[in-house]
């Protein structure tokens, strides 16, 4: 069976996950993303993400069609006058290889999609910060579908507006977050000439100041009164994952992970948290929460302090929303990717586990993090399993003996337990 139609289609709410890459795409399906966002090479806000070429775009168009998944592509930079031009054979495209919708925060770009690509799902933007219901309902005139409502948002306000539309209504509900209203920044235009809303973000509001006065050059003074320096934009990472049951009962259509410039490491293991926890939701029917394996899941990828923002601001336990410090935790990395033979015959996509009865004689892993002898790597599988294995051989594709593997080559492992095409490998992090 092809893992990536073992969940039944149309579930409410959705999962959103971040495809930052073909790769990246696939490896989200796989842990139990619905639908995934994902960027072609130009007019979306994560420019300098890997995003897909024309022939990715059209394979995971249909992969998502095949799999009962969805696929929404970012259209939602702010368009200048060439960049209107430039759009226009896009849209063609992506309405010639059916993807499930676009994203957009332009209204040009919006009114450009309704002429050329009229069948085309549209979507809202967070950029376009829709923070009450008559601009929903504004949108929705002008031919919106889904709309990400503005972050900043509570949850009191969200369910106020659920409560007078019926358009599809997606929030963020895990990942970095932007100082500025909905994302509409400045700063980085300011100071590096990097425009954020055209997808260049250098993200200065991360940068860590301090204060230097003119005749005493390389005396730096900080700011606050910490000693610590002075962090005032640097926003913590939102995480709502113990709070899914409250979200989905105000009735909000697709719950959405940021992140298409983060990792395989973190695409596959924040999915697999969110994915585990609102199937265990929809089960109890009531009041839930994550599991260790979710919980362990989610603080095992690079992160910076969570919060949960805005979302509950009658919450005095709630931790602010700005970070102390800029420093990012993260006790795993990932180790590498499996790489396997395709079954082509029964999996097009290369995911089918080898389970035929014998323990498969090597394992060929993609490395992504240098690997020693001893190093203890561990398996991710969808179901929230994760077999361990210490190295204790190695060799390279032709049969060298290694005693340590670095980033960017391929090697073979004995592995005692069926692996599978995509999967993702976890090292802890060394001291």
């Amino acid at each position: 069976m092809n893992p990536y139609q073992t969940r039944a289609s149309g579930c409410k709410p959705e999962l959103l996950a971040p495809g930052g890459s073909y790769e990246k795409a696939r490896i989200a399906f796989l842990y139990g993303a619905d639908a995934v966002y994902a960027g072609g090479r130009s007019h979306n806000l994560r420019i300098q993400s890997r995003n897909l070429h024309d022939e990715e775009l059209a394979a995971l168009a249909f992969l998502a069609r095949s799999s009962g998944k969805r696929l929404y592509i970012t259209l939602n930079s702010l368009m200048r006058p060439k960049d209107l031009d430039l759009l226009k054979p896009t849209l063609e495209y992506l309405r010639e290889i059916e993807v499930s919708g676009i994203i957009v925060a332009d209204p040009g770009a919006l009114l450009l999609a309704r002429t050329i690509s009229p069948g085309l799902p549209l979507h809202l933007s967070t950029q376009a910060s829709t923070t009450n219901h008559l601009s929903v309902r504004f949108w929705e005139e002008q031919g919106v579908r889904r709309i990400n409502l503005a972050r900043e948002l509570s949850i009191d306000e969200i369910e106020a507006i659920r409560s007078r539309t019926s358009l599809e209504i997606e929030v963020f509900v895990h990942g970095s977050m932007c100082v500025s209203y909905s994302g509409r920044c400045l700063l980085s235009t300011v100071m590096t000439r990097r425009g954020a809303n055209e997808g260049h973000c250098a993200q200065p509001c991360r940068w860590s100041y301090r204060l230097v006065e003119e005749k005493r050059p390389g005396e730096y003074f900080p700011i606050g009164e910490d000693g610590q320096g002075s962090y005032i934009l640097n926003a913590q990472d939102l995480c709502l994952i113990e709070d899914l049951h409250r979200l989905a009962g105000v009735g909000i259509d697709a719950f959405k992970i940021e992140g298409r410039m983060k990792g395989a490491h973190y695409v596959a293991s924040v999915v697999r948290a969110y994915r585990r926890t609102l199937d265990a939701c929809r089960r109890s029917r009531g009041e839930c929460g994550p599991d260790d394996i979710s919980r362990a899941d989610i603080h095992a990828v690079s992160h910076r302090p969570y919060t949960r923002a805005f979302m509950f601001p009658d919450d005095s336990q709630d931790a602010p929303a700005v970070a102390p410090e800029t420093s990012l935790v993260q006790t795993h990395t990932l180790a590498g990717l499996v790489r396997q033979r395709p079954r082509l015959d029964e999996d097009p996509i290369g995911t089918t586990p080898i389970e035929d009865g014998r323990t498969p004689d090597w394992t060929h892993l993609e490395v992504r993090s240098q690997l020693r002898l001893g190093d203890q790597l561990s398996f991710l599988f969808p179901d929230g399993r994760n077999l361990e294995h210490t190295i204790h051989s190695m060799e390279s594709l032709s049969g060298q003996i290694l005693d340590r593997a670095h980033p960017n080559t391929r090697i073979r492992l004995p592995i005692p337990f069926p692996t599978f095409s995509m999967q993702v490998v976890r090292l802890s992090r060394r001291g």
